[in-house]
This record gives structure tokens, sequence and C-alpha cells, in this order.
């Protein structure tokens, strides 16, 4: 019985460690948050200014980029502790060897940071480029938050952190949305973006938010309703229409660029503001988490402490220490947290069901990208089509591209099993 005592104590206190590092993930999660906003409106405002021919929003671009590096300057703050990169410290970060290899490439992204502003400053890139490494090193950014969501053992936390993952890539979708029609507006015509680039954008933005919504948290519901209610919509799908009905090559009126910047812009920060509302609270729900252990009534500690102090203060109890009643009260614990575990188990296998069918997509887009030449963009739309023609579900248009990788173009040959070995 002692040793089952025993046992169960460690893995309470495991449990407690690894809400604490999950903590301090949670941290870096709230500063790559601010920062992705932060190089997001940089990102806007540096279209504007390339497709105007450098003549105006230079200010604002000014500004934006200012405001980016100071957000930078907090996640390299929290990169910069001592004991962070200990894997064997009580600091190191939940999941360590997956975050660090997300930190290190988005570290590389964020370096190459200055010279892109040199470059927009010297009128030495088109919008599209430009657009493309901004985007590039948001998307870095935003593997941090999937592998926090991804890593993170506990079920409520994990899933704060999918809701917010959800809701940072439909916000960076509306955002890459932002400044394709900023340029276009800016640039008096759609130049070579093509609409169904827009059409994509649209639609994976709101597939986000949709799953957003799925696991978004009862205290922030409210809230998310108001933000909807708010937000320009009808001005959005106005500007939307006129840039859709431009097409690719179609003229557009230049003085459009500032009011569809605004609009995208007041609805990104009304996002923006739920945004805040589920990272501010990630680290105190970690506390909050791991007070509720603490306070636990099947708490293995509070039994382990019963057994000493009977072993100590009550020597007719040392040859049977345990008695019916505390034999009693481990079984109960050992039981209690059996089912609770089971019960996380189950509730993880849940949040993470979106997580999976995202790993699921991008190792697919992987595989067409190697064996068909095709860029991201255009492994992701063929497999939609498919989905669509085929009445399927995305994921599982996905799985079978996996599962027919053998048999594309370029694989490797499969042994012949048929004739057996030798």
């Amino acid at each position: 019985m002692e040793s089952i005592l025993a046992f169960l104590v460690a893995a309470r206190r495991c449990e407690v460690r690894e809400l604490e590092q999950l903590a301090r993930s949670c941290a870096l999660v709230q500063a790559v948050s601010e920062l992705v906003h932060r190089v997001q409106a940089e990102r806007g405002c540096s279209n504007l200014h390339l497709a105007s021919g450098g003549t105006r929003f230079e200010a604002e671009r000014t500004a934006c980029a200012a405001a980016s590096v100071e957000a930078e300057a907090a996640v390299r703050a929290w990169l910069d502790q001592a004991d962070i990169l200990d894997p064997a410290g009580e600091r190191a970060p939940a999941g360590g060897a997956r975050l660090f290899t997300r930190i290190a490439l988005a570290l590389h992204g964020l370096d190459a940071l200055p010279g892109l502003r040199a470059t927009i400053a010297a009128g030495r890139c088109a919008p599209r480029e430009a657009t493309q490494r901004f985007t590039q090193v948001i998307a870095a950014l935003l593997e941090l938050v999937f592998e926090a969501a991804d890593v993170a053992a506990d079920p409520a936390i994990s899933r704060v952190l999918v809701a917010l993952f959800n809701l940072m890539q439909g916000k960076e979708f509306a955002g890459q949305e932002r400044a394709a029609g900023a340029a276009a507006f800016a640039a008096g015509g759609m130049g070579r973006a093509p609409e169904p680039d827009l059409l994509q954008l649209i639609e994976l933005q709101e597939a986000c938010l949709e799953r957003f919504a799925t696991f978004c948290p009862p205290e922030v519901r409210s809230a998310w309703d108001a933000a909807r209610q708010a937000m320009p919509l009808a001005e959005l799908e106005r500007l939307r229409r006129k840039l859709l009905a431009a097409g690719q090559g179609g003229a557009l009126p230049a003085t459009l660029a500032e009011p569809w910047f605004a609009c995208c812009s007041a609805r990104l920060d009304h996002l923006r503001a739920i945004e805040d509302l589920l990272a501010g609270g990630l680290r105190s729900a970690c506390a909050a988490r791991i007070a509720a252990l603490q306070r636990d009534p099947d708490d293995p500690e509070a039994l382990l402490r019963m057994l000493e102090e009977a072993a100590e203060g009550r020597p007719e109890l040392a040859a049977d220490p345990f008695g019916p009643r505390l034999t009693r009260s481990i079984v109960d614990v050992l039981q209690a947290q059996s089912r609770r575990l089971q019960a996380m188990s189950e509730q993880l296998a849940a949040a993470r069901a979106s997580l999976d069918e995202r790993k699921l997509i991008d190792r697919a887009k992987a595989a067409l990208m190697r064996h068909q030449g095709l860029s991201e963009d255009a492994a992701y739309r063929l497999m939609r089509q498919t989905a669509m023609n085929q009445g399927r579900r995305l994921p599982d248009v996905a799985r079978a591209v996996i599962e027919l990788e053998p048999l594309l173009p370029g694989a490797p040959a499969q042994p012949d099993t048929a004739q057996g070995g030798m």
C-alpha cells in the first residue's frame, strides 16, 4: 500500500509540474500573439506603401514597424531566460524538443525582418513579395502556438489553446486578405493576384473561425457574440464584391485603398480583442487548475501525511499503520485518479482532433509538393477542389493522398511481397 501511495503522490506532483511548465509556455504564447498582431499591421501598411509607389503611407509603415520591433523584444525577453534551454530544469517548457525547433525557425524568420524593412524603405520590393515574406514570418510564429496547443496535457487548457490557435489562424487569413486587397486598391487593379486567392482566403478564415467558436470557452462566448455584431461586415462585403468583380487585371478605384484597409483593420481589431481575452486568461487558467489539484479531496499527499502522522503519533498503529479506513481511502483515491485521468484523456483527444486534421492536411500538401511539383497554395487548392467535386471532407481527401503517396511519381519503389523473401 505504501508504494502505491508513493506512486500516486509522484503522479500528482508530475501533473502539477506539467501545469507549471504549461503556464510558462502560455506566457510565450501571449507574447507571440502580440507580435503576430503587430507584424500583420506592418504587412498591411507596407503593402499600401509599396503599391502607391512609395508616395504614401510611409509614416504609418514606420510606426507599425516600430511596434513590431517592440513586440519582438518582448518575445526575445522570454527566450532569454537563462534556464529555459535546460531540458532537465523545472522551467523547461512542455514539449521542449518540438517547441524549441519551432522557436529556432521563428527566430530565423525574425532575423530577416530588418533586411526586409530596408528593402521596402528603398522601394526595391514588390507588394506581393513583401506579403509573402511577412507571411512566412507570421506562419513560423503561429507554429509556436500550434505546438503549445498540441503538447498541452490538460484538457481545459488545451481547449483554450486550440480555440486561440484557430482564432489567430483565421485572423491571419483575414490579415492576408487585407494586405492583398490593400495592394490591389492602391495599385488600381488586381494585377497578378488571381480571384481564387481571395476566395480561398475568405473560405479559410471562416473555417478557422468556426473551429474557434466550437472550442470558445463559455466565459468568452458573450464577448465573441458582441464582437461579431460590432464588426463592419456589410461594408467588408461591399468592398469584397468590388475586388472580386474586378477580377484579374480589372481596374479598381485607388481611393478605396484606405477605406478597405480601415474596414479590414476594424474587423481585425475586434478579433484581436477576443484573442487578448483568450491569451490573457491562459496563465490564470493554469493557476486555477493547479489550485484545484491542491484542494482536491482525493489528494494522495494528504493521505501520505496521515500515514506519517499515524506512524509518529500513534505507536499502537505501528503493526498496521494503514488500518481498514486508511486502506479504503487509498483505494478510493486510486480509483478516483484513474477515472479522472481517463476522462482527461478522452477530453484531450476531442480537443486535439482539429489539430490532427491540420497535421494531416499539411502532410498531404507536402506529398503533392514533392511528387507533383506544386506550390503549397496550389496543393491546397487541388485538394480543396477535389473535396468539393467529390462531396468529401478535406481531411478525408488528405488522408487518401497520404495513403496513395507510394503510387505517386517519384515515390520509392515498394518491395514485392507477393513472391516472399529468400
